[in-house]
């Protein structure tokens, strides 16, 4: 498996998608092969966090976003995340459909992912996904959320840039989107313009901003799109190559990559827990059902968590 996984990184930093593809189906199917790759990034790629509720055409204006990058030589990839199923655990991963026409083009690489993380969209290999695609050399790395709300989290911190998309249309916009997410936003995209309600709701961020933003040069730009037709696509690449640049300019990346090491290291303990207390407790409520001791299980559970911490502990020590 070692062996099958080096060769892969070696043909994946030759820029061969084939290996790209297969290195990340192999990191989901055993998350141990990428827990040192996060150290390895190349901080090279720009990271855009893409957060929206359900409905605003993320994927379509993603789509949209590639190909006009590609016009501009650079190279994409976009994982968009799909929410999994609470009964049977998964998912339609449909969202490339969108993408059809520019995910063709060779210089666009698009994977649909289950959102498996507990703690939100995403998934607990997300830093090492990142370091396997900064090894092939994209410019520009896109996360479409699953949502806008606590389903954004990991993936807007783990972002150099996060880009929100609302639309009009469903209720009141802004009340669907988390505060904090907003609050994060380096660009809004104010999606399906051409329908009603679309001034209102430019209206209502442009006022929302003008209560938190600390003076009107730090608050997003809010641009107005219809991506299905290619609308408003060319000014908000223009903008995000515009804030990459003042970021760049600012050494702000540099912060964040620091930040997203601590980010990193906190995401894999959360998952290694996790994964731990979940065994753990699959085990214990069976038991459970049987004999009904339930103080007397938990102080069991307890101390069967410490040993096997400990036990982790140990093999980490021997890596």
């Amino acid at each position: 498996m070692v062996a099958q996984w080096n060769s892969l990184l070696e043909r994946v930093r030759s820029r061969d998608r084939v290996a790209l593809a297969r290195a990340i189906s192999l990191l989901e199917r055993y998350p141990e092969l990428g827990h040192d790759l996060d150290t390895e990034r190349s901080r090279q790629a720009l990271v855009v966090a893409v957060a929206g509720p359900p409905g605003a055409g993320k994927s379509t204006l993603l789509g949209a976003l590639a190909s006009e990058l590609t016009r501009r030589d650079a190279t994409i990839a976009i994982l968009a995340f799909d929410p999994i199923s609470p009964r049977s655990g998964g998912a339609i991963l449909g969202d490339r459909i969108r993408m059809l026409d520019s995910a063709r083009h060779p210089h666009v690489f698009v994977r649909s992912l289950a959102a498996r993380d507990p703690f939100g969209a995403g998934t607990p290999q997300l830093p090492a996904l990142l370091a396997l695609l900064e090894m092939y050399g994209f410019d520009f790395i896109f996360l479409e959320s699953v949502g806008a709300g606590q389903e954004a989290s990991p993936l807007v911190q783990i972002a150099d840039i996060v880009l929100v998309v609302v639309v009009p249309g469903l209720g009141d916009s802004i009340q669907t989107l988390k505060a904090g997410v907003l609050e994060l936003a380096d660009l809004v995209v104010v999606n399906k313009a051409d329908r009603p309600g679309a001034e209102d709701v430019l209206r209502d961020l442009s006022a929302y901003y003008r209560l938190i933003a600390d003076s009107p040069e730090s608050a997003p730009p809010i641009l107005r799109a219809v991506a299905l037709v290619g609308e408003g696509v060319v000014e908000i690449a223009q903008v995000l190559m515009e804030i990459r640049d003042r970021q760049a300019g600012a050494g702000m990346f540099g912060q964040h990559r620091e930040q997203q090491v601590v980010r990193s290291w906190e995401m894999r303990i959360r998952h290694r827990c996790h994964l731990l207390v979940t065994e753990l407790l699959n085990e214990l409520v069976t038991e459970a059902r049987e004999t009904a001791h339930w103080r007397a299980l938990e102080t069991q559970f307890y101390r069967e968590l410490a040993r096997r911490l400990q036990l982790l502990a140990e093999s980490l020590e021997t890596e």
